[in-house]
């Protein structure tokens, strides 16, 4: 799948972006809303179970390692309302069990700093 063909999908999909780095998150409110319909934010897993029952949510990346939910946590939750949810991890680690909880969660997974192309590459894989 090209870029072109990805970016002309995402673009009629809302997002969810959670991660308790606020520098993370003011750098991604910079780039998601070009890339997709509607971009929605969250600085724990518990404000992002919010913005995912008050939207309409097509996708959600969030960091894996957040204090109070972490985001495994907080995805299981979604899933319970909505178990074909696509979801990317993201992480600052590149370790073998972070790796594990994406792939039994049918999730793709990129190690911080994301770049556009790893994004592209998990979002194709989540397709």
């Amino acid at each position: 799948m090209t870029k072109k063909e990805i970016k002309d999908i995402i673009s009629e999909w809302n997002i969810l972006f959670v991660d308790d780095e606020e520098f993370v998150v003011d750098t991604m409110k910079e780039i998601l809303p070009m890339l997709f319909k509607k971009s929605y934010f969250a600085l724990n897993g518990f404000d992002g179970i919010e913005e995912f029952k008050n939207n309409n949510i097509d996708l959600i990346i969030t960091d894996l390692s957040m204090p109070k939910l972490n985001g495994v946590e907080m995805i299981m939750e979604i899933r319970k309302i909505n178990p074909d949810i696509k979801v990317i991890f993201v992480s600052g680690h590149n370790e073998s069990e972070y790796i594990q909880s994406a792939n039994e969660l049918d999730a793709s997974f990129i190690i911080k700093p994301i770049s556009s192309n790893e994004l592209y590459k998990a979002i194709e894989q989540i397709l």
